[in-house]
């Protein structure tokens, strides 16, 4: 009787965390798993390369990226996992993964992770205060960095990204020239 009494509470309050805990804990698991399937087939790309691929890889066959094309799709992703990407990693993927869980299933599932989030990303918090972001951007991200200066020839060009996002530390004239 008692087995059967808890069964009907939890099908009655199907709202409650301990119901969509491991909803959460796999889509984190995913996220990380593609992160490092990743890392592990390029490890010569840098933590903001890694990121956005890993968005892709998500997201990049939704209606919404079709609809925006490659370009789009790779701008946004770049976009999205920008602030996380001058986190050391592996707290760079969770981070990211913690804001997946958040945008996918909600200010309820993502309660459980918040004090967890604010912890990991409190360094991106204090580098845009202290004005470091883009300081600790280049040297976490050389290679993206380099390669994304020319909006003719890059998958996303930083200035455009910079100006789209506000930044008033616009520092792309700082780029050092791509070495292949």
């Amino acid at each position: 009787m008692g087995v059967a009494l808890e069964t009907g509470i939890k099908r009655r309050m199907p709202s409650l965390p301990w119901r969509r805990k491991p909803s959460a804990q796999k889509l984190i698991r995913a996220v990380e798993e593609v992160y490092y399937d990743l890392r592990r087939s390029y490890p010569e790309q840098d933590e903001h390369w890694l990121l956005a691929n890993t968005w892709l890889r998500r997201y990049g066959s939704t209606k919404e990226a079709k609809r925006q094309g490659e370009a789009g799709a790779r701008y946004v992703a770049y976009r999205e996992t920008l602030q996380f990407s001058i986190l050391e990693m592996p707290k760079s993927v969770r981070a990211m993964a913690l804001f997946i869980v958040a945008r996918e299933l909600g200010a309820k599932e993502s309660l459980y992770y918040a004090s967890g989030f604010a912890a990991l990303t409190e360094p991106i918090v204090s580098s845009k205060e202290s004005g470091e972001f883009l300081d600790r951007y280049r040297e976490r991200n050389p290679r993206t960095w380099r390669e994304n200066q020319d909006e003719a020839d890059a998958p996303y060009c930083l200035s455009r990204l910079w100006r789209d996002l506000g930044c008033t530390e616009n520092r792309s004239e700082q780029a050092e020239p791509a070495v292949d």
